[in-house]
């Protein structure tokens, strides 16, 4: 079987490294991919291949299976425009991913769906924004649409309000709109990713992970699009998960069917659990996670294209339980200087000849300069290894990402902490 993944990021080279692996998979093209998976031997077709250009080239390689990597392609139709032509998708249709591609629309869908979630607001002007009398800080504040994990701020004051809605309204950082800004309460716990196979009408979770977004240790700084994750997390147990299952996951399967929603693809439900081990939903995502992905993927034991099939085809319920391995996974990005904000791009990235084996290394913002790999965006690789306890996993991630440098490079040291 011919296997597409589309993306250009260490996500997507995650879900390749695993496909090359499964031996009923011929290939595996990784569109548009980086220099660093072609590198690596994945095909890409040509860079300027526009959606209608993408699926007659997959209709005439005889691609049976298209995995969709980021949220973008899944809000411009790409599932859609694949399903049309009777190829099998892993990735909900355009309708669906407003879950994601829209926070207001999946805070009315928990909403309706009676899915636990935070009190919200929701706003269109600069003006209803700042004039609102908020009286229990910190407060949170999301952009509706997507910003690649930056469009959140935690309000502590009503300057830092007034701040943001400038940024919004009169700055334009997310261009010039129409904006709608969702303000919700701040909840206090521990952070845990939910992600799994979802195919409308069954649900079968991957791994437990926990995502470190803030870009400095000890959780500090700006926002980002995830600085490393650990898997399995060390706040999820058997019990959160049935209350997670009966309380989120049920309701979710009920609403998408009650709705009509065509959602053939992975399910990713951020989660922050209090201290009596309660979970609320803090969002949705419509697609596999980044980092956690990188993250979770190498404790897979069972069939990975068995498991795609099975969503694209809504035969999950024929899936068997997925295997795991038991050890810890942990993966840290390495990012260029400045990131989030601004970033230097092409120095060279040295020890990459020299790199353990006994490791993984997914390439994201990486070109090629002089026939050398160099950076090329913000979170420019990362690295992760398994151990037998979480300390082990950290002590070996660490040890083979000290052999990557380049000047600037940056990554927190205390992910698994």
């Amino acid at each position: 079987m011919k296997v597409l993944v589309l993306g250009q990021g260490a996500r997507e080279h995650a879900l390749g490294w695993l496909l090359r692996s499964q031996h009923e998979c011929t290939e595996v093209i990784i569109h548009p991919g980086n220099a660093g998976t072609q590198r690596l031997g994945f095909r890409s077709f040509s860079p300027a291949a526009s959606l209608p250009d993408l699926v007659t080239k997959a209709i005439s390689e005889n691609v049976q299976l298209v995995v969709i990597g980021p949220e973008t392609l899944l809000e411009q139709g790409y599932a859609d425009a694949f399903r049309e032509q009777g190829i099998w998708v892993v990735g909900p249709n355009r309708s669906s991913a407003q879950l994601e591609s829209s926070k207001v629309f999946a805070k009315q869908f928990m909403e309706k769906a009676n899915i636990p979630t935070a009190r919200f607001h929701i706003f269109e002007s600069e003006e209803a924004l700042t004039q609102f009398e908020q009286t229990q800080w910190p407060w949170v504040l999301k952009l509706d649409g997507l910003a690649a994990g930056k469009g959140v701020v935690i309000a502590q004051n009503p300057g830092d309000v007034q701040r943001f809605a400038k940024a919004v309204w009169k700055n334009h950082l997310f261009g010039e709109g129409p904006h709608r800004i969702l303000a919700e309460d701040f909840l206090l716990g521990h952070e845990i990713s939910y992600i799994g196979f979802c195919d409308g009408k069954s649900f079968t979770p991957l791994a437990s992970a926990t995502d470190y977004k803030r870009v400095f240790d000890h959780h500090q700084g700006a926002n980002t699009g995830g600085m490393g994750a650990i898997s399995p997390s060390p706040y999820f147990s058997d019990s959160l998960e049935r209350i997670i299952q009966k309380r989120v996951i049920e309701p979710f399967l009920r609403e998408v069917q009650s709705s009509g929603m065509d959602y053939r693809g992975i399910l990713f439900v951020g989660l922050m659990v209090d201290s009596n081990g309660n979970p609320t939903v803090l969002e949705f995502n419509t697609r596999f996670g980044d980092p956690e992905t990188q993250c979770v993927l190498p404790r897979f034991r069972s069939s990975f294209l068995s498991a795609l099939i099975a969503t694209a085809t809504q035969e999950l319920y024929k899936l068997p339980p997925l295997e795991w391995s038991s050890e810890t996974s942990v993966y840290v990005v390495a990012c260029a200087a400045g990131y989030p904000g601004e970033v230097k791009c092409g120095d060279a990235i040295e020890g990459l000849e020299i790199f353990p084996s006994d490791s993984t290394l997914f390439f994201a913002g990486v070109s090629v300069k002089d026939h050398q790999l160099v950076t090329q965006g913000g979170r420019v690789l990362g690295v992760g290894c398994l151990g037998n306890s979480i300390e082990s996993a950290r002590q070996k991630t660490y040890s083979r990402l000290s052999h990557l440098t380049w000047p600037g490079i940056h990554y927190r040291r205390d992910i698994g902490l």
